[in-house]
């Protein structure tokens, strides 16, 4: 079944996002594949990633897990929707891709493989 299974804060000042979060609930983050991304992981909750973003201007993005990610970014295109950024793979955690609806909200798809390499 789908369902959201990762939030992700882009921010116009990282830095800035990353210690409000800490302050207000203890929020812990880490580094994670390059310098510029960092995961607060939660056993008992939902992972949230923060990323800066390009043009400045701050956009939260939930993430959908998705068992076929080819066959539900079928469905977007079916649907109305677009892709905004083409399949990718994550080593080591997926493959993912962001939409948008017809009304142009973003989000993410998420198909977990552990397995997943670059190559």
């Amino acid at each position: 079944m789908a369902h959201i299974g990762y939030i992700e804060f882009n921010s116009g000042d990282i830095e800035e996002s990353r210690s409000f979060y800490r302050k207000v609930f203890d929020w812990e983050t880490e580094a994670w594949g390059g310098d510029d991304y960092y995961v607060h992981t939660d056993p008992d909750a939902m992972d949230v990633g923060f990323s800066p973003t390009e043009d400045g201007k701050p956009i939260t993005v939930a993430t959908i897990y998705v068992d076929d990610l080819p066959g539900y970014l079928g469905k977007v295109i079916l649907a109305g929707g677009e892709i905004v950024v083409p399949a990718f793979t994550v080593p080591g955690a997926g493959h993912g891709a962001y939409i948008t609806d017809p009304t142009g909200m973003v989000v993410g798809l998420f198909e977990q493989d552990a397995e997943a390499s670059a190559d």
